[in-house]
């Protein structure tokens, strides 16, 4: 009974074991086929952030809306995928058909070591879990060299005390026995045929304070121009970091971007950031993070509270007995009442001074009385809102009292025919006790070097020099003591040219002098001028301004209207003064009180008066600049009313030629000098144009052609005109007439053909004498000569004899003839022909001086 009783029961068992194994492998088909209905995850990346942290990358396709979705994920070491850590991470899936997720997992061992490979199934308490993905891997160090072994971590900072576990990658041919760190051996486990590892456990000892930031402490934020605000804290105990693993720092501020603080050594723990307009009220939250960890603190602040100005400038103007301070605040205190004071060392002094804030530079003036002169005191200043602390002092602003002498000194050289420095100075004497009593004048040479020291009494002291650099000290010897030296260097002769002069122009109020930087000028300008006294002299007067400025004012004072001033501007340096700049110019203007002078003897034709003149426009007593000349001509000398102008604008020209005239004709020429304000006194002369004896020749000339011309043809036609049967019974064969008898009788038009009684002539050459002679008269009337009273002799042989008016005539309608009269001898005393006087009377002249051997006559 017993065995069967056994034997029914494992029968039982075996039949529940059969059932339970086709109920498994039902289960396990059922969820096969369930899984499969499941999208697998897919794992899009997979790759090494640094040597712990490994980022992976995955996808799910999904067919119904599911907002969190669970994944398992698995990672497994080395070629065997051993699993070394499980995760369940919960991910939530926007509304759409694709989602992709990431996921940092931090390894223990550095990931170089070993390959590291993930693989991903999705997971739901409501239906079956998705089937596993593939496996993903990320290599380690692969590709050894022959005999290579490296170590890792490597230049990694860890935190001080943690856990970290070192491994030894090597080749196939190298075998590792034993690993040390320091002189301790540790441990050694195989991970694989050639890797190595080893765990060290809180004995990293040799980076002290590789630790996380600390929280930040005793935060505190103001602004000293309600334009930037400053935050500053306690950062505890800093990190030995370095580089990329340095703290680094960053202020949230609520309603507004992340700033990112850059540290300076100046500044270790501060931080600004820019105020927002109409924003009182800050919360900021300061970041710290390094590459172990980070922290963060918060701050609420009003920051109307935590105004605290802070001057920019401290200026000090000292004179003898006072000095005046003043405060140079620069912010955006619009709507704030501002307090600001001073304290004063020695003495201790403060004072205050309150104004309204502004949003632009606001200046705070204190003036300090009853100081001593000579004496050496400091300043500072500090500003407050009214109802706040104040804020921090400036820095001290020492400064010494001008003496109770102080010497002003300039210099003038001269190269020729000697170098001579004039020295010029004057003093400014501020006390009762100061009487000057002498002037040391000392010279320094510095090449050899040797020093002059020399007493005067005058203020004006001419020194002969070398041409190389020297210096001058000059200070003044009073009851009390010495005053301050003024010094000035003498620079080594100057070889420069010529510097170009600018014109300028005063106004009512003086002179506003500008000049170009030089960028050689270090110490100061001086500008020099001369302040004419009489034609003569005048007294030298000198301005100095600092470097960095490049203009100056100088008031109408001593100036006066019509003088030209120059003004040379010199630039200082370590070398001495060397001239910069001349200007020159009026503080007004006037006309010219000088004559130009016309040259007296101008070029003059008939067609045209080239004018010269000649004037000093560049004399420097002239009341204004010379602009140009004024040139008025008068056509009529009688009468002003023609008048013409001619302006000359250029004044460098000194010629005018006039052509607009008139052939024998007088102008007369005013002459003046101008300036921008009008012409001054005018020279006046006149000149008389030629006559035009080129149109006098050509009147004359061209009728006399027309005459030649004409007398040309009529010699061409004679035979026409007057055939020579017509004098063929004169058998005059030995006689020509010559060409001034025949121009002389077509001028008394004495040829003229008509009908006449002829008579017949005898010639006879015996010589008479002048009893002998009988004298040709008419047959008809006796008393009529046929021999002119009026007779011109010529050099020829035949000379003809002219009828006066009155004669011609009386014998013109009964009488032609020639009369001819030997010139053998030409003396022919004008009293033998009856002449006519001024009164008209008619004289007989004497006829016992005639010497004539023939005279022929032919008449009627």
């Amino acid at each position: 009974m017993l065995e069967e009783h056994i034997s029914t029961k494992m029968i039982l068992n075996w039949a529940k074991m059969l059932i339970f194994i086709i109920f498994f492998e039902n289960m396990k088909e059922w969820n096969s086929h369930s899984s499969d209905n499941v999208t697998v995850p897919s794992i899009i990346k997979l790759r090494a952030l640094d040597m712990w942290r490994l980022e992976m990358m995955w996808s799910m396709n999904q067919t119904e809306i599911q907002r969190n979705q669970m994944y398992e994920i698995q990672v497994g070491r080395s070629k065997n995928m051993d699993i070394i850590d499980k995760i369940n991470v919960s991910r939530f899936s926007l509304e759409a058909e694709f989602s992709v997720h990431t996921l940092v997992w931090i390894s223990q061992l550095p990931l170089n070591c070993v390959d590291h490979s993930v693989r991903i199934r999705h997971i739901s308490d409501a239906s079956p879990s998705s089937s596993w993905s593939s496996w993903k891997t990320n290599n380690g160090v692969v590709n050894m060299a022959h005999g290579e072994i490296r170590m890792y971590p490597n230049g990694q900072v860890l935190k001080e005390g943690s856990t970290v576990f070192f491994c030894c990658v090597y080749s196939k041919d190298v075998q590792v026995t034993s690993m040390f760190f320091g002189n301790t051996a540790y441990k050694v486990i195989n991970i694989s045929p050639q890797q190595r590892i080893s765990q060290l456990s809180r004995s990293l000892k040799y980076k002290p304070h590789s630790v996380p930031p600390e929280k930040p402490q005793d935060i505190r934020c103001d602004t000293k121009d309600m334009r930037f605000v400053s935050c500053s804290w306690k950062s505890g105990r800093a990190p030995n970091l370095g580089g990329s693993r340095k703290s680094k720092y960053t202020l949230l501020i609520r309603d507004s971007k992340a700033v990112s603080c850059s540290l300076f050594r100046s500044h270790p723990e501060s931080c600004s950031f820019r105020v927002i307009p109409e924003q009182t009220t800050y919360n900021i939250t300061l970041l710290v993070t390094n590459s172990l960890g980070e922290e963060k603190e918060s701050y609420i602040f009003n920051i109307i509270d935590r105004v605290f100005p802070v001057p920019e400038h401290v200026e000090v103007t000292a004179s003898v007995l006072e000095a005046v301070v003043v405060l140079q605040l620069n912010g955006s205190f619009k709507g704030l009442s501002l307090i600001c004071q001073i304290a004063l060392e020695p003495g201790g002094t403060i004072q205050e001074l309150q104004q309204n804030g502004s949003d632009s530079v606001q200046l705070y003036t204190f003036r300090l009385k009853l100081l001593q002169p000579s004496t050496r005191y400091s300043t500072r200043g500090r500003c407050a809102v009214q109802g706040n602390d104040w804020g921090r002092w400036t820095l001290s602003r020492p400064f010494v009292t001008e003496p109770l002498v102080t010497v002003d000194l300039w210099r003038r050289i001269r190269d020729h025919p000697n170098r001579t420095v004039t020295l010029l100075w004057h003093t400014v004497n501020t006390g009762s006790k100061s009487d000057i009593e002498v002037y040391e004048v000392c010279v320094s040479h510095r090449d050899p070097p040797k020093s002059v020291c020399t007493n005067f009494k005058q203020t004006k002291v001419d020194l002969t020099v070398d041409v190389h650099v020297c210096d001058i000290t000059v200070r003044a010897v009073t009851q009390i003591g010495l005053s301050v030296p003024s010094h000035i260097t003498i620079p080594s002769a100057y070889t420069g040219g010529m510097l170009k002069e600018k014109r300028i122009m005063g106004n009512p109020e003086g002179f506003q002098l500008l000049w170009s930087k030089d960028s050689a000028t270090t110490c100061d300008y001086t500008i020099e001028w001369c302040m004419l006294e009489s034609a003569l002299s005048c007294t030298i007067k000198w301005r100095k301004v600092p470097a960095n400025q490049t203009s100056l004012s100088l008031k109408t004072g001593d100036f006066k209207m019509g003088v030209r001033y120059t003004f040379t501007v010199y630039g200082c340096n370590v070398e001495g003064h060397r001239p910069h700049e001349k200007q020159i110019g009026y503080l007004k203007e006037q006309k010219p009180n000088k004559y130009p002078t016309l040259d007296p003897n101008p070029s003059v034709t008939w067609s045209s008066i080239n004018l010269k003149w000649s004037f000093n426009e560049e004399d420097p007593t002239h009341p204004g600049f010379i602009t140009g000349y004024m040139i008025t001509v008068q056509r009529d000398s009688n009468s002003g009313s023609n008048l013409s102008f001619y302006p000359i604008v250029d004044p460098h020209i000194k010629s005018f030629t006039f052509s607009d005239v008139q052939e024998d004709q007088p102008y007369k020429f005013h002459l003046a000098a101008c300036t921008s304000v009008g012409c001054g006194p005018e020279t006046s002369r006149t000149f008389r144009t030629g006559k035009n004896y080129y149109l006098l020749s050509a009147k004359i000339f061209i009728p006399l052609m027309v005459l030649v011309g004409c007398c040309f043809c009529l010699c061409s036609y004679r035979k026409m005109l007057i055939p020579e049967e017509a004098f063929g019974f004169l058998h005059i064969k030995s006689l020509d007439l010559d060409e001034d008898l025949y121009e002389a009788s077509e001028k008394i038009r004495t040829l003229r053909i008509e009908e006449c009684n002829w008579c017949d002539v005898e010639i006879s050459d015996t010589q008479t004498t002048m009893a002998e002679k009988t004298w040709l008269t008419s047959a008809e009337d006796p008393s009529c000569s046929f021999i002119s009273p009026n007779v011109g002799i010529s050099s020829s042989l035949m000379v003809p004899y002219q009828l006066t008016a009155d004669m011609w005539d009386r014998t013109a309608t009964s009488l032609n003839n020639f009369t001819y009269v030997s010139t053998v001898q030409q003396v022919l005393p004008a009293e033998m022909f009856k002449t006519i006087d001024e009164e008209g009377m008619k004289q007989e002249p004497d006829n016992s001086g005639f010497t004539s051997d023939y005279v022929t006559s032919a008449a009627i």
